[in-house]
């Protein structure tokens, strides 16, 4: 179901959230997907989830300056494995997938502590409110 269909009043569903490992090469075993574009730009894409919806705490659509984003909160759990997957792979890719859909793929520039991260859209507000209550739907 699309997020406009979700958008239609419908109760929100859960919406499958990952964290995969990327790659803008081919990767031996890793799935060819593409980033939600324009442009759409090809990625592989780790077969094993780093994070997932269980991960998240909570979620919220907040404003930026293209628009809107989703921001979250680990639990304290889902914060311990993004503080070590993202000391150990500096320089590599994840890949944000949202639905079954690369939404985005940043580069790991620094460790990540703390537990909160964004999701980038672009989004509008209510895009960004389904995603975030999708996300952490149980």
């Amino acid at each position: 179901r699309s997020l406009a269909k979700k958008l239609s009043g419908d109760k929100i569903a859960k919406i499958r959230f990952e964290l995969r490992f990327a790659s803008y090469q081919k990767v031996e075993g890793w799935e060819s997907a593409f980033i939600a574009g324009p442009p759409k730009t090809r990625v592989w894409i780790s077969p094993e989830v780093a994070l997932a919806n269980s991960d998240v705490a909570r979620a919220w659509p907040q404003p930026d300056a293209s628009g809107f984003v989703v921001g979250f909160m680990l639990t304290e759990e889902g914060s311990l494995k993004l503080a070590r997957l993202t000391k150990s792979h500096i320089g590599e890719n994840l890949a944000i997938m949202i639905g079954g859909q690369v939404r985005s793929v940043p580069k790991i520039m620094a460790e990540i502590t703390g537990g909160r991260a964004l999701i980038h859209g672009p989004f509008t507000e209510a895009e960004a409110g389904v995603v975030a209550e999708g996300i952490t739907a149980k």
